[in-house]
């Protein structure tokens, strides 16, 4: 929410600030990964990593790592 006051106020908003905004919706989200988290969403509809066991990360690349969640949003292929 930190992050909506900031563009709201004209604030900087730093790598570091949606980084965390990244992390707080996975955390939000949890283990049911769904469409309002913007990776799953972007990996069509899947987390990326989803072959592997459920006990590593959840099965999830990016899981509750915004730096990883941020990095997998910018190198990833807009959506038509």
């Amino acid at each position: 929410m930190e992050l909506i006051e900031k563009l709201v106020r004209d604030e900087e908003i730093s790598r570091k600030d949606i980084e965390n905004e990244l992390y707080e919706i996975c955390d939000r989200t949890h283990s049911c990964c769904d469409e309002s988290c913007p990776v799953y969403r972007l990996n069509g509809s899947e987390c990326p990593g989803s072959d592997k066991p459920f006990d590593e990360n959840r099965g999830c690349d990016t899981f509750k790592s915004g730096k990883a969640m941020y990095d997998f949003i910018k190198n990833s292929k807009p959506l038509i």
